[in-house]
């Protein structure tokens, strides 16, 4: 009996050991847990596709050691891929080198799999991890690490990097919908451009802001028109008529600046706001944009016959005494003006 004690001794402390061990795993299982939802809150907490990039990237950070990583968001439609997202250790404004080939990140979101391998120093930027990022319906992206300061990824850090990046996936999914909706809400849904409303918005947003400033910045509106549209219609047909409407929009979006704002101010008016203009710059850009429009041959598919359509355009500049209300009626009157007169011009007031 006395020679039986050690042995019991033996197992009591070998349970013990084995209860502790279990009771470690689960508090590690836990931590990994409130660590995950913490991602996953985090995550979903915005619609900005760069802030949760920036969000991805901490959450990989905190638990693996990276010197470099991205995130990059794909166009199905360009088949490009655009990067929202760069960490790298030794720097606080990071780049993504010119020589990184991105083609290599669709072979990976075509294989919907993790690709993985083991550093070798080869290059300060390499593709070591990348995580496809999809839903049923897209190929959203993927998150990449591109060097590491520890020997490999574990297993287990691979695992959570999978659970990441399904986090992620469902974060930047939701956040390109809702880009799509907000989209569609302020556009015009045969040219695309911004619809009456949106410009309106935007239109007090710039009298508000040369407010504040107090000082002679201002900025110029067109109001375009195209001359005899509804002749023109009831000749070839409101479906030619509206082929024209989208050609005089591509147009205008070729020889406009990034900064100036183009909607749809009615059936085939346009308005465009030119922010930090002077008359100069008005006349020179309406002058512009008549040419170009005269220039312009639209093809009739059904009479296999080039057309040519003219417009005409209201010109101001914003007052310091302009309502929304007030700068509208006086590019109006110009465009009145235009159209009274002859037709295919710019008219300044």
């Amino acid at each position: 009996m006395l020679e039986s004690q050690p042995a019991v001794q033996d197992d009591e402390t070998s349970l013990k050991q084995k209860i502790q061990s279990l009771e470690n795993q689960l508090e590690e299982i836990r931590l990994q847990t409130h660590v995950l939802l913490d991602i996953a809150r985090a995550l979903n907490a915005s619609l900005d596709t760069r802030v949760i990039a920036a969000n991805i990237i901490s959450a990989i950070v905190s638990l693996i050691s990276i010197d470099r990583a991205s995130v990059c968001l794909y166009n199905e439609k360009s088949q490009d891929f655009e990067v929202i997202g760069v960490f790298d250790s030794g720097t606080l404004s990071p780049i993504i080198p010119s020589y990184l080939d991105f083609s290599f990140l669709k072979q990976v979101l075509a294989n919907g799999r993790t690709f993985y391998r083991t550093p070798q120093n080869s290059l300060e930027w390499d593709w070591i991890c990348c995580l496809p990022l999809q839903n049923a319906q897209h190929k959203i992206g993927s998150i990449n690490i591109h060097a590491i300061r520890q020997p490999e990824i574990t297993s287990e850090q691979m695992e959570f990097l999978e659970t990441v990046a399904g986090h992620a996936s469902s974060a930047l999914g939701n956040a390109l919908l809702y880009a799509i909706v907000e989209r569609e809400s302020i556009t015009d849904g045969l040219t695309h451009i911004y619809d009456h409303r949106y410009f309106q918005k935007r239109l007090r947003e710039h009298i508000s802001l040369c407010q504040r400033r107090k000082r002679s910045v201002t900025f110029g509106l067109l109001i375009i028109d195209v001359d005899n549209f509804k002749l023109f219609n009831d000749r070839y047909g409101h479906q030619f008529g509206d082929t024209v409407l989208v050609s005089i929009v591509r147009e205008l979006r070729k020889n406009l600046r990034e900064e100036d704002l183009i909607a749809r101010y009615g059936g085939e008016e346009f308005v465009v706001l030119i922010p930090e203009a002077t008359e100069k710059i008005m006349l020179h850009i309406s002058e512009k944009i008549r040419e170009v429009v005269e220039k312009t041959r639209v093809l009739n598919v059904q009479t296999n016959q080039e057309v040519s359509v003219t417009v005409s355009i209201g010109v101001t500049l914003w007052h310091t005494s302009d309502s929304p209300n007030s700068i509208i009626a006086r590019a109006d009157h110009a465009l009145y003006k235009a159209k009274k007169t002859g037709r295919n011009q710019s008219v300044y007031e």
